[in-house]
């Protein structure tokens, strides 16, 4: 949800101040964004397991296209990565 700071009532705007930690600009605007957050963050083991088979995966993507030079597979993954990242979910 986009918002312009000058729409914004006294009450919102020193609210958003507040968290913000800075006063806003008339000329400004907010994105404002709900997002789901982990209850617990995964444990070492957990994590070890989930890199694990993160490349696992990797391994088996440049199985499946063999002649590909490895240089073009990372920027496919990459660009993947930033796709997934900058989604709306």
């Amino acid at each position: 949800m986009w918002l312009k700071v000058k729409d914004l009532s006294a009450q919102q705007r020193l609210a958003i101040e507040s968290l913000m930690g800075r006063g806003l600009a008339e000329d400004e605007s907010l994105n404002i964004q709900p997002a789901r957050v982990l209850s617990e963050a995964p444990t070492d083991d957990e994590r070890a397991r989930a890199y694990r088979l993160y490349l696992d995966s990797l391994e088996e993507f440049a199985r499946r296209a063999p002649g590909v030079p490895g240089e073009e597979l990372d920027a496919i993954v990459d660009e993947a990565c930033q796709h997934a990242r900058h989604s709306p979910s």
